[in-house]
């Protein structure tokens, strides 16, 4: 018997209201697909069939014509006057100098997985890209460098999104006019113009999340293996580009779940179906996504496998395994030899200092650092009692550190640290007298070749714990403030974990080859293991972003609730009066429409079905499936930003607003009232054209300022 969860007003064969007969077909021995149901019209249902090969034949023609020209006219506007600003806009100063990596082979670090910047590379191979660029903030571009061709491989990605909005809401049954408008309405969207014709991942990222919401409208349509794989495909995609792509998972997570409670509580429906249903899911929308994920990482590293300076951010064991490493490493750690000092835990960084001092004065900072740099250079001494000849560091040895630069040693302060106040405040005292607070004891851990009583370079993971105190040299993760550069802090705790394991990484000093480390050459670093690192890396550095004070962080930093009331835009860079601007800001009209309806459409449906379910009514699962994807999806992809401890800004808002904007159909569906609508969306675009086509004089936008908020403009003094 059907649940009456998944009646509609008008069942039809192969609906999406049709949930339990879709079922009991894919369950079923022989597993034959369901039909497709014939469109159903935006003001009355119309389910008579058209008659005639030719008529269906001709709305096919019609129909990939009309897919052609949304195509078109996305590309047109997107890559409109796409030449001007021809110099390094915004955040193309990261992911051009990404691809130039990729270009060269040399390893980089960035917090975003690999597909959306290998895609990027892809354009810069395309139209050739000059690998001696550097990609600096506002820098011209060379005139040997087609960088109006990368941008338009961005534009061409990003004019997919409103072909695939168009084919989603086919999928969901939408005739023609509501499709087309909701299309359209999408390509004279300001931001997502503005976001799409720049050297930037999120091209990309609209693409395959728009791509995930059209195959799970595919698939929840009609339930084949094909749409499955597709959807799951997807999946690992938007993944692949930013971790955004997670919310977009996490939304295809919870329409899969309802289907298999929707399967479970049959009661025709034996346990052992269930299982083999729920392990087609498993595999194609969990596995897959998990394979192509660590794929295109796989491709990452094979592609960036030449050392570079960005190399710091890893392992020093992960650094020993790429091509060109400048070290020759000495097996073993002699006193007085310029060593460098690393963390070995993920994302662990290089044990550092410098010469500004603590707040209240206890001498120079320690610190951590995650690039090579000589204020990480270190030298051990050993403690000894008379003429007595130390040559290697060992097992249990008591010894001070020597910071290179400054010439000081490295000291414990009896009083609690800035940062985590369960350790000990550790600093640099100077070196012409010892005291038993520079004094530290040698623990040798363990290695990964064979453990010695010997420290050896890479391999020999060891403690430094304190004479004066027992506790241990610890790397806790957290950062200190403005003060501390925002650089690693470093304590001595009295826990022994695995944040106090450290371990020798540059150690060069190699007089003949009989003291080189060749046992080094034969280790091999596991490429799940540097996937691993590489991630958790990610993880750590994404969730201690900060915005740099000199960037003007009031025009450039925003809030997460400050994005659907648009309270402002983004300077995509400098202001001065005689260089061409450019703003990046939404389509006013469309943002507010958006979200009104994706803000009240929960409440009046619920009404709705209420009333449906007092009345005895069939409810109308087709208006609830459309509204649990798209007000749940702009849900989805906006509130967990209320919780992420990062800075923000105005585009982190885009995917949630793609979700929104189809909202609007939940209301109007006549189509000379969507007609309307698409009208004012164009004219509003064509008013607010200057901040994505780039303007000169503010004087001629300021009419445009409607909020105080609105900060495009400089305010005028008086």
């Amino acid at each position: 018997m059907t649940s009456p969860l998944i009646h509609t007003d008008k069942e039809e064969p192969g609906s999406l209201a049709d949930e339990s007969s879709i079922i009991k077909q894919r369950i079923s021995a022989s597993d034959t697909e369901a039909k497709d149901r014939p469109t159903v019209p935006c003001e009355k249902p119309n389910l008579k069939m058209k008659d005639g090969m030719s008529e269906d034949k001709t709305r096919r023609k019609s129909e990939i014509l009309l897919l052609c020209l949304i195509f078109l006219v996305s590309f047109l506007v997107r890559s409109y006057k796409i030449e001007k600003g021809n110099f390094v806009v915004w955040d193309e100063a990261h992911f051009g100098k990404f691809a130039s990596k990729y270009l060269q082979r040399l390893f980089y670090f960035d917090v975003h997985p690999p597909l959306g910047k290998m895609l990027t590379a892809l354009s810069g191979y395309l139209f050739g890209q000059d690998v001696n660029f550097k990609f600096d903030s506002g820098s011209s571009y060379p005139a040997q460098m087609d960088y109006v061709g990368m941008r338009r491989f961005h534009a061409f990605i990003s004019s997919f999104v409103p072909l695939f909005s168009y084919l989603t809401l086919r999928e969901m049954s939408y005739d023609v006019h509501c499709c087309t408008v909701i299309a359209f309405m999408i390509i004279f969207e300001n931001s997502l113009v503005c976001i799409s014709r720049l050297i930037l991942l999120d091209s990309h990222l609209l693409f395959f999340t728009s791509m995930v919401v059209y195959a799970l409208a595919k698939y929840m349509r009609r339930r084949t293996t094909a749409n499955l794989m597709l959807l799951g495909t997807a999946l690992g995609c938007v993944q692949s580009v930013k971790w955004i792509g997670c919310f977009t998972t996490f939304l295809v997570g919870l329409f899969i779940i309802a289907e298999l409670w929707l399967l479970l509580i049959q009661k025709n429906v034996a346990f052992t179906q269930f299982i083999r249903v729920f392990a087609e899911r498993a595999l194609y929308l969990i596995a897959l996504p998990i394979i192509i994920y660590l794929f295109f990482f796989f491709v990452h590293f094979r592609i960036v496998n030449r050392s570079s300076p960005d190399d710091g951010h890893m392992s020093s064991f992960f650094q020993s395994t790429l091509k060109g490493n400048e070290h020759r490493f000495r097996k073993y750690v002699e006193y007085g030899t310029v060593v460098t000092i690393k963390s070995t835990k993920l994302s662990g960084q290089y044990l550092h200092s410098h010469k500004d001092q603590y707040p209240e004065s206890e001498g120079s900072q320690m610190t951590t650092y995650g690039h090579k740099d000589e204020n990480n250079y270190w030298a051990f001494q050993k403690v000894v009692d008379g003429d007595v000849k130390a040559e290697m560091v060992k097992d249990n040895d008591e010894v001070v550190v020597m910071h290179m630069n400054t010439l000081r040693y490295l000291n414990l302060v009896n009083k609690k640290a800035y940062v985590s106040k369960d350790d000990k405040l550790l600093s640099t005292s100077p070196n012409t007298e010892l005291f038993r607070t520079n004094l530290f004891k040698v623990e040798v851990a363990d290695d990964l070749i064979k453990k010695e009583d010997r420290i050896k370079t890479l391999t020999t993971r060891f403690r430094l714990k304190s004479v004066d105190e027992e506790c241990y040299l610890r790397s806790t993760n957290k950062r200190y403030p403005q003060w501390g550069f925002r650089q690693g802090e470093v304590t001595c705790s009295y826990k022994k974990d695995s944040s106090t394991l450290w371990n020798i990484e540059m150690n060069n000093k190699v007089k003949s080859e009989d003291l080189e480390y060749k046992e080094l050459r034969n280790l091999k670093s596991a490429v799940f293991h540097n996937i691993v690192e590489h991630n958790a890396l990610m993880y750590v550095t994404n969730k201690s972003f900060v915005q740099d004070d000199d960037l003007e962080p009031i025009r450039i930093v925003s809030q997460a609730y400050e994005w659907p009331i648009l309270r402002r835009g983004l300077r995509m860079c400098g202001w001065s009066n005689e260089n061409i601007k450019f703003y990046m800001f939404g389509n006013p009209f469309s943002w507010y429409l958006s979200l009104i309806c994706v803000l009240i459409a929960p409440t009046v449906l619920l009404c709705r079905t209420l009333r449906q379910i007092r009345n005895k009514e069939r409810i109308n699962m087709q208006n609830l499936i459309f509204c649990c994807l798209f007000c749940g999806g702009w849900a989805i992809h906006f509130l967990p930003f209320f919780f992420i401890g990062r800075v923000l800004y105005f585009h982190h808002y885009l995917p949630a607003l793609y979700f929104s904007m189809h909202s609007i159909l939940i209301f109007v569906r006549k189509p000379k009232l969507l007609y309307a609508i698409l009208f004012l969306q164009i004219v509003v675009f064509c008013l607010y054209s200057p901040f994505t086509y780039g303007f000169y004089d503010q004087n001629a936008v300021r009419w445009l300022k409607i909020l105080p908020t609105w900060d495009f403009v400089d305010d005028i003094e008086s």
